[in-house]
């Protein structure tokens, strides 16, 4: 309250004033330090065609959604229309029934509707009409034997009976006869009908059978009397072979035995092996004097590679000795060098432990609290 008394109107507009920066500096700050929102190098036109992208691929997935929800529901319609005309068939039939069932299978109209009539009480008749009534017992001592009083009417009630189950029976013998008839001239007909298609099909089976056996028949002369032709052809032919290879071996060189026809086409010391009679006694000679020079030929050879290789032998020793020198030289100088070596780096390794000691023991005395690190990054200037 003691505040607010000493603070005038120019204080509030600069406490206002600093808290809009305080503000708009963190709004700075969380912007610059949140590397997901800051845009500073992000390639404007690469995120538009991506946004775009991604916008036309919403769209197409929009609308194979919707292509496929117009599916759906034409495909439910279909369901459903099917299922439609299933219940309007279904109570068609169930109609149906009933109305045949209400025609033809009346209760009344079973043999044991008597047993279950709901009227039948009413429609009883009393225990007893008068004295002519049939249905009195002769326990019920109303009627004996001997008084048929309704002889009459019963004789005339069983004549018609009677006559009645003679129409029936008249009738329905009538009725069946009619329907055996029927059947027999149905059945005669089917049968006739089927002998007049049997008889058909084997009269042109027949027919194209003969036909058959004729193409084959005159194929088959056609093939032997071409065979016939060919057979005399081979025959002609192999006699004319035979008297052209007669003559020739009759006047070949094999059996005249010329030398001149064992010469080849090819040169002059290439022969005809089928038609060679054999070397005469001077290509003999010549092929033993051949032989004898190259075997004098082939021991120069022999002794001149045995004193090449005895003089390889000699320097390829020499070699080997100047060989084994230098690597034991070159050993030598390895490990003289090696130790040099070694003795540089452990004078290079206390210089470079001096030099650290310096470092941490003179230069680097003051090292960095965590209150250096602190003060980077507070504030977006």
């Amino acid at each position: 309250m003691l505040n607010s008394l000493f603070i005038n109107h120019q204080d509030q507009k600069e406490a206002l004033a600093i808290e809009r920066r305080r503000r708009f500096e963190e709004a700075r700050k969380a912007r610059i330090f949140n590397a997901r929102r800051r845009v500073i190098g992000v390639d404007v036109d690469a995120l538009g065609y991506q946004v775009q992208e991604k916008h036309e691929a919403e769209q197409a997935e929009a609308e194979k959604q919707r292509k496929l929800a117009e599916e759906i529901h034409r495909q439910e319609q279909v369901v459903q229309l099917k299922q439609y005309e299933q219940r309007q068939e279904r109570i068609r039939l169930e109609n149906e029934l009933n109305r045949f069932r209400a025609s033809h299978q009346k209760p009344e109209q079973s043999r044991d509707f008597d047993l279950f009539d709901p009227q039948g009480l009413r429609k009883s008749l009393p225990a007893r009409i008068g004295d002519d009534d049939p249905r009195l017992s002769v326990s019920g001592a109303q009627k004996f034997d001997g008084e048929d009083l309704a002889e009459r009417h019963r004789r005339k009630v069983q004549t018609e009976q009677q006559r009645s189950w003679l129409e029936q029976q008249i009738r329905e013998k009538r009725q069946a006869e009619i329907d055996r008839r029927a059947a027999e001239k149905f059945l005669e007909d089917t049968l006739i009908s089927r002998e007049n298609r049997l008889h058909q099909l084997a009269s042109q089976e027949r027919y194209a059978r003969e036909k058959i056996h004729e193409a084959v028949n005159e194929f088959n002369r056609r093939l032997m009397s071409e065979q016939e032709k060919q057979r005399m052809r081979r025959e002609r032919e192999e006699q004319e072979d035979n008297l052209a290879e007669i003559y020739n071996n009759l006047t070949s060189d094999v059996l005249t035995e010329n030398p001149d026809a064992a010469k080849s086409s090819f040169g002059p010391n290439r022969v005809i092996t089928a038609q060679y009679k054999g070397m005469s006694p001077e290509e003999i000679e010549q092929i033993r004097r051949t032989q004898q020079l190259q075997l004098e030929e082939l021991k120069r050879k022999r002794q001149s590679e045995a004193n090449t290789k005895e003089s390889w032998d000699q320097l390829a020793n020499g070699f080997d000795r100047m060989a084994t020198a230098k690597e034991r030289e070159l050993n030598r100088r390895r490990h003289s060098l090696a130790e040099q070596i070694r003795q540089e780096n452990h004078l290079l390794s206390l210089e470079q432990q001096r030099k650290l000691d310096h470092l941490d023991k003179v230069i680097y005395q003051n090292k960095p609290t965590q209150a250096y690190f602190d003060q980077f990054n507070t504030c977006s200037r």
